[in-house]
């Protein structure tokens, strides 16, 4: 058990620690923050703190870093995401942003009987860790609107094995989980919001996931939201989520009606 803690200490150092040192010798990019940001390559402005209902908790660390995390699912599933800044190029602003999650508390709690048992209890969950990495490049295509693309990388390790059929067979869930029975998966995607009138602005994402080496390798995923931004430090936001997924058991598609979210903000120094 020491060393599976001590492998996963090691891997979050070293990411985390390349990042770091790479971000500190880069210019920083001072054009590259503004509020509510999260969708796009933009960073969240220094000193600032934005969390949700269901959205991540995101700091300003520097002028050209950013670090974030999902604090409802911290405490089973930790989590902890490092997002950059690069110089812009070609009136493209770009980001790379670096995850790592460690999902076996949660499915352990998940793999019971009765009521909140999702995964048989005759299965072992080992520990695992996996590693995302994406980049996001957005670009200002008219006054009002943005257009973000999204390149991301996902990669697992298993400390040992497991039974392909503790998979969770549920949209949203199935495409992000299935890095840790593959190893290995892609993302594809665009993001562009915009401003509709006066206080209310809107997001349209499409999202592709590829696992190349399973059977049911395609997800897609879209999202449509209308926000309400009351102040710098509050904003509501409404819609829907559409889902298609190559599961075990055959395809399906699924509409997840409504999608609500409170947000707010604090400027912390």
């Amino acid at each position: 058990m020491r060393k599976k803690i001590n492998f996963i200490m090691a891997l979050l150092f070293m990411s985390f620690f390349c990042t770091i040192t790479m971000v500190l010798a880069d210019e920083p990019n001072k054009k590259s923050q503004q509020n509510w940001s999260q969708n796009s390559a933009y960073l969240v402005p220094t000193g600032r703190m934005e969390v949700g209902l269901f959205q991540s908790m995101r700091y300003g660390l520097l002028e050209n870093m950013e670090l974030s995390s999902h604090p409802l699912v911290f405490v089973l599933m930790p989590n902890l995401s490092l997002k950059w800044s690069h110089k812009s190029f070609g009136g493209f602003t770009f980001s790379t942003r670096h995850s790592i999650y460690y999902p076996s508390p949660l499915l352990r709690n998940l793999a019971r009987e009765g009521i909140g048992g999702i995964i048989s209890p005759e299965f072992e969950i080992p520990d695992m860790v996996s590693l995302y990495n994406e980049a996001l490049l957005s670009k200002i295509i008219t006054k009002h609107h943005l257009l973000t693309g999204k390149l991301g990388i996902a990669f697992a390790k298993k400390f040992s094995e497991l039974d392909e059929r503790t998979t969770i067979d549920l949209p949203i869930v199935f495409p992000r989980l299935a890095v840790f029975y593959y190893d290995y998966s892609f993302r594809f995607g665009f993001d562009v919001q915009g401003k509709l009138f006066k206080r209310w602005e809107y997001l349209m994402d499409a999202d592709l996931f590829y696992i190349p080496k399973s059977d049911e390798n395609i997800a897609f995923e879209h999202k449509g939201l209308v926000v309400w931004t009351k102040s710098p430090r509050f904003q509501l936001c409404f819609g829907y989520k559409l889902s298609y997924c190559e599961y075990p058991f055959g395809t399906q598609w699924h509409l997840l009606l409504p999608l609500f979210d409170l947000q707010w903000a604090w400027q912390l120094k």
